[in-house]
């Protein structure tokens, strides 16, 4: 049994009622938001009034709540999502009991059963945790023989190239020229692609990020290092 209300200040509020809950609960989440679990028994009347008595809780989190939506995608049946190579179809189906996956040649196809609810943060991860690990494949596939391509084409070397799902920094390179590359430059424009690539074969040759540095990146990317690198920042390895 579910009612809602909207409660000045905190937004619409879900109650939600099973004979499976035992105790009175309040939670949030990006997708459901702020969301009351109330024992069968209980009345909807006292749900609210505990709700209106945990108001001051219910706004100190709300902000986190608001930063973790912040420029997430929310993945349904009508969600229009793109890898590199790839579409996201999600399939509502009646005759399942718990969600699939499987990787096609052009389409990432997600089955999702009727009965569950989709926008739980539980099942957005799990489409998200998908999404990762065809970025992953797609990412082995392409950027080793990226750079490859580009340290020909300007006479540079290093020693090997790996990929892995870093989210602090789009790519590094070592001392001894190993360079490693975020999986989630796949979800950049090819230019930016090739600029991260470019800005870590430029490490084998400069260390640091001095004039010298910028200079030599300068001479890789037509004289758009630091425009290209201004463009970066507009991107996140964090969301998507």
């Amino acid at each position: 049994m579910t009612k809602k209300e909207h409660i000045d200040g905190i937004g619409e509020v879900t109650f939600v009622k099973t004979k499976r809950t035992k105790n009175l609960r309040i939670s949030m989440s990006p997708h459901k938001g702020v969301r009351v679990s109330v024992p069968y028994l209980m009345s909807f009347r006292k749900a609210f009034s505990f709700v209106i008595e945990k108001q001051d809780w219910i706004h100190k989190h709300l902000p986190e709540m608001e930063r973790k939506l912040e420029g997430q995608t929310v993945f349904d049946e009508n969600t229009d999502f793109n890898t590199y190579r790839r579409k996201l179809v999600i399939i509502i189906k009646p005759n399942i009991k718990a969600p699939r996956a499987k990787l096609l040649k052009e389409k990432i196809l997600v089955e999702f059963p009727e009965s569950l609810d989709i926008y739980t943060e539980q099942y957005q991860d799990f489409i998200r945790t998908i999404i990762e690990e065809t970025w992953r494949k797609e990412a082995k596939e392409l950027l080793p023989i990226r750079t490859s391509e580009l340290a020909t084409k300007f006479n540079l070397s290093y020693e090997k190239v790996s990929v892995k799902n870093t989210k602090s920094r789009w790519g590094s390179c070592s001392h001894q020229n190993n360079i490693s590359l975020s999986l989630h430059l796949m979800r950049l424009p090819k230019e930016l692609r090739d600029y991260v690539i470019l800005h870590e074969l430029a490490h084998t040759v400069e260390k640091n990020h001095q004039p010298p540095f910028w200079n030599f990146l300068d001479t890789l990317t037509e004289g758009n290092a630091k425009k290209l690198d201004k463009e970066l920042k507009n991107y996140t390895t964090r969301i998507f």
